[in-house]
């Protein structure tokens, strides 16, 4: 910047040479406005060429970017110019500036491998230190491992005998309420020796009568079973057989539900679960249920229960006192004959009738059957049965709170009618 004034100097006396020179004052003040412009516009070029140097020596450590642009706006100014001075000496700040950054890459360089090799040997002591932990995890999750099962082992153990002491406790608390229960019946009902020895009664003739009719289906079964490995069966005789052997299985199994259920009730009280069911559905599955024996006595069933007839109760009892119902119809119809299935719809109440044509009950054992009494006849044809159906159907509907009733006029056939809950609006629409 100390060239500026000698520069300007040196324009000023040019100037005046050239006005000294000029052959006419005209031509005089010409030369002498253009030699001001002239020197005017070398003066700022030359001021801005060392701005910008010095603007490019200025930012060269902060931001090496910017130092270059600078550099490179000094030569092109100082090119144009035509002053060697000024071109050198923006090329000498330039070489200054590129050999700065060239140090600064270098010295970055130089850093970067330092640094990588830092980060590789950090590597090494990491994946070392890792493996490490990784044993010492391992050999703690096996410590801990061995010793979580020991306390579980101990607390299982633990568990045992309080759940043993707990059932022992409950054992005791179970036999102090039956024993208060029974003294507490033995008082309210004068009558409960009375029915126990009834109950045992039934009890002692329904299981030699039970292990009978087990026994002769099995039997049967066996023997067929026989002969149809020994190939002595035709195709034809296997088939009559087999109708014969599943209706007695079908009998045996209806039999078999009956006594379970009926065992159920004295033994423990039966949980009531009411429920929306398609009542002529399920009639149609107890129907089917008896197909054997209706195609063996070629019975036709009538059955005029609307479709989709919902009704609400408890399935699994309603479907073992159709079950019931519909089998003693069959049991005591003569071949050739007819069951019809009928609804009525009475407050709120839908009445269920199934009516036969066999021969009728005598009144001394309708009676009976109205006086829940145990009593068992043969069917037309030899049909067995454990005498339970019929009184086993009329507890489990008076448990839900339905009705039950059987009429028999001689020669008639028997009319057995029970009630069931229609469904109402409130309980098809939740």
């Amino acid at each position: 910047m100390k060239r500026v004034p000698v520069i300007a100097a040196t324009i000023a006396a040019v100037y005046c040479f050239l006005s000294v020179s000029a052959q006419t004052p005209g031509d005089s003040s010409a030369v002498f406005d253009s030699a001001g412009y002239n020197a005017s516009k070398y003066f700022e070029d030359s001021v801005l060429v060392y701005n910008y140097i010095s603007l490019s020596k200025n930012s060269i450590s902060a931001n090496p970017d910017s130092s270059l642009v600078w550099a490179d706006l000094a030569i092109t100014i100082a090119s144009e110019t035509n002053n060697l001075q000024l071109m050198a000496d923006a090329v000498k700040q330039k070489k200054i500036v590129e050999e700065s950054n060239a140090a600064r890459i270098k010295k970055q360089n130089d850093s970067f491998k330092q640094q990588d090799k830092t980060r590789y040997k950090n590597s090494a002591l990491l994946v070392t230190v890792t493996i490490l932990l990784f044993i010492a995890c391992i050999y703690l999750s096996v410590l801990f491992i061995r010793k979580n099962n020991a306390v579980k082992e101990l607390e299982s153990n633990r568990l045992k005998m309080e759940h043993t002491n707990e059932e022992l406790l409950q054992s005791q608390k179970q036999i102090a309420e039956q024993n208060a229960e029974r003294e507490l019946n033995e008082k309210q009902n004068p009558n409960h020796e009375e029915d126990i020895a009834k109950v045992n009664s039934i009890k002692d003739r329904l299981i030699p009568m039970i292990a009978h009719d087990i026994r002769s289906p099995l039997a049967s079964l066996q023997h067929m079973l026989t002969l149809t490995r020994e190939n002595i069966l035709s195709p034809e005789e296997f088939q009559k057989l087999s109708l014969s052997l599943e209706a007695d299985i079908y009998n045996l199994r209806g039999m078999l539900d009956n006594m379970l259920l009926w065992t159920r009730e004295q033994m423990i009280e039966i949980k009531i679960n009411k429920t929306m069911f398609d009542l002529s559905e399920a009639m149609q599955n107890v129907i089917l249920m008896h197909r054997n024996s209706l195609i063996t006595k070629n019975i036709t069933i009538h059955n005029y229960l609307q479709p989709g007839l919902l009704v609400f109760s408890d399935k699994e009892i309603i479907m073992a006192v159709l079950r019931n119902i519909l089998s003693n119809a069959v049991k005591f119809t003569d071949q050739n004959k007819n069951i019809y299935i009928h609804q009525i719809y009475l407050n709120n109440k839908i009445y269920i009738s199934v009516k036969d044509e066999g021969k009728g009950i005598n009144p001394e054992t309708l009676e009976k059957i109205k006086n829940s009494e145990h009593i068992t006849t043969k069917g037309t044809a030899n049909e067995k049965g454990t005498g339970i159906g019929i009184m086993f159907t009329k507890d489990l509907l008076k448990k839900i709170g339905e009705t039950f009733d059987i009429t028999s006029p001689p020669g008639s056939g028997t009319s057995v009618t029970f009630s069931i809950n229609m469904i109402t609006e409130e309980q098809q629409h939740s």
